[in-house]
């Protein structure tokens, strides 16, 4: 009687097991992007038709003529469009001309996860797959490499699912884009100056911009002299201040540390010698 008892039980575990591997498996993968060596969705999903599919690739702030700068930060939106479905998944890596991850994807919006693939490249994909009328839009933060990183290309594949439980019946989207690095423009519309006689800064920079977390700041002392940089509200109000400290004439470069600003739009000032330049800066945190 006993062994007939354990007989059965390993029988409904063995029905289970098998059902197991019949159900879809709804969470996203690492490797299926269509890029260089990989697969795509189509790999274990396919046969479903669709009147209209596409996948787009947009950022904020926008890469103007399909261009980034270097080191800046970049909220990206990546929405698969299929008419007729309403669940739909991803994957997505970004490399450089020797397929490799380029940048850093950060901060993964909702339903989205990082994944690390066997071949070393870091993915972004869905948690489950999104629910939505013939469209979903999946985003995450990336920020751009320093200069000198070369073309980035987007690879993703799009997955819009009919929620069978089976992999019958959906419809993968490969898709590829590609931007070049940009060069920063010379800031000179968001920053303002107050000069006197004495002049003493020069070549104020910051990037990236809009930032998180971190941004860096660049600038030229004609002389040796006491400067100050501030973080500094629309208000007025001063939030926090960077440096001030005496530094000697030449170009110097400051890591300015934005992890408990809140998000929001700030200015930059730095006075040194009566001097005062201020430039607006965007926290994304």
């Amino acid at each position: 009687m006993k062994k007939t008892i354990t007989v059965i039980i390993l029988s409904i575990a063995t029905i289970s097991l098998c059902t197991a591997f019949i159900v879809k498996n709804s969470n996203g993968k690492s490797g299926y992007t269509g890029s260089p060596s990989e697969a795509t969705c189509a790999n274990c999903h396919g046969g479903g038709t669709s009147a209209a599919k596409s996948i787009s690739v947009t950022a904020s702030p926008a890469f103007i003529q399909d261009k980034y700068l270097p080191d800046s930060a970049y909220t990206v939106s990546i929405t698969v469009n299929a008419t007729g479905f309403s669940e739909f998944g991803f994957g997505c890596e970004i490399l450089n001309m020797f397929n490799l991850s380029i940048g850093n994807m950060q901060t993964a919006g909702p339903g989205v996860q990082f994944l690390n693939a066997g071949n070393g490249r870091k993915n972004a994909t869905h948690t489950f797959p999104k629910i939505g009328t013939n469209t979903a839009t999946f985003t995450f933060t990336w920020i751009a490499p320093s200069a000198g990183g070369s073309n980035a290309v987007f690879y993703v594949c799009g997955n819009a699912v009919n929620g069978n439980n089976a992999m019958s019946g959906d419809l993968p989207i490969p898709y590829s884009y590609t931007i070049t690095e940009g060069v920063a423009p010379t800031p000179t519309n968001n920053v303002s100056f107050e000069k006197t006689e004495n002049y003493s800064i020069s070549k104020f920079y910051v990037a990236p911009n809009p930032s998180q977390d971190f941004t860096k700041i660049s600038y030229f002392l004609n002389e040796s002299k006491n400067i100050q940089i501030e973080l500094v509200e629309i208000s007025g109000k001063i939030i926090k201040e960077f440096v001030n400290e005496v530094q000697i004439a030449g170009p110097h470069y400051q890591l300015l540390d934005l992890t408990m600003v809140a998000p929001g739009i700030y200015f930059i000032k730095a006075t040194s010698n009566g001097q005062k330049i201020t430039q607006k800066l965007i926290s994304i945190n």
